[in-house]
């Protein structure tokens, strides 16, 4: 399932190959002023937190701009920072920042709530020792990156989070907003009485990321 690097035809070059065309942090391959960018692009120096392979859009845009710095002269690292994804499903808007495991590891938690109309879902992943946040996975909900990759950055905690978790929210104006509903899950499964102190709005989201 997914994409492969269809890589069958570079088989008999001097190429260094595995699943992909084998590249550093520079985005080169073994053979000088040869790089490769996108889905066929497999990276031997991992980030923290990214596969070697990544076929999607954000991840093509981003190596393409790093190895345009690269041949013009400017010595530019690939850094692709936190993992983050979005893509439509028909009418259903679907977000990933971080790490969101399908199956979680034993020391990670989830928060999981989902709309009755079953159009729209906000899953929160954390670490159950630290409690630090770990990923979101949004369905029918849009949500903030620069917000969700500063929590995900700074390892705040869940927490303190879920109390802001209206900063994240962009929906248009006039639509629902969820994030009381979430909270709500939250304390009655953890017997907390969190309350919500910030909504959906620009300038708060704006100050949050201001703020030194």
């Amino acid at each position: 399932a997914g994409v492969h690097p269809n890589v069958v035809f570079l088989k008999n070059t001097d190429l260094a190959l595995d699943k992909g065309i084998l590249v550093n942090e520079y985005l080169e391959t073994n053979i000088p002023d040869v790089y490769a960018v996108g889905d066929c692009a497999q990276h031997q120096n991992l980030y923290p937190g990214r596969r070697p392979i990544e076929a999607v859009w954000y991840t093509g845009r981003m190596t393409g701009e790093t190895v345009a710095y690269n041949i013009c002269g400017r010595r530019v690292e690939y850094n692709p920072g936190i993992w983050f994804n979005s893509a439509k499903f028909f009418d259903i808007e679907y977000q990933v920042y971080g790490d969101v495991p399908a199956n979680p590891a034993d020391h990670q938690q989830t928060l999981y709530w989902e709309h009755h109309s079953g159009k729209k879902s906000i899953r929160v992943v954390y670490d159950s020792d630290s409690k630090k946040v770990l990923g979101f996975n949004l369905m029918g909900v849009r949500y903030r990156q620069e917000v969700c990759e500063r929590w995900l950055r700074e390892e705040t905690g869940i927490e303190e989070v879920l109390q802001n978790l209206g900063l994240a929210n962009f929906d248009p104006e006039f639509y629902e907003e969820y994030e009381a509903a979430v909270i709500g899950l939250y304390n009655r499964q953890t017997g907390k009485a969190l309350p919500l102190k910030k909504r959906r709005g620009l300038s708060a989201a704006l100050r949050f990321l201001r703020r030194g």
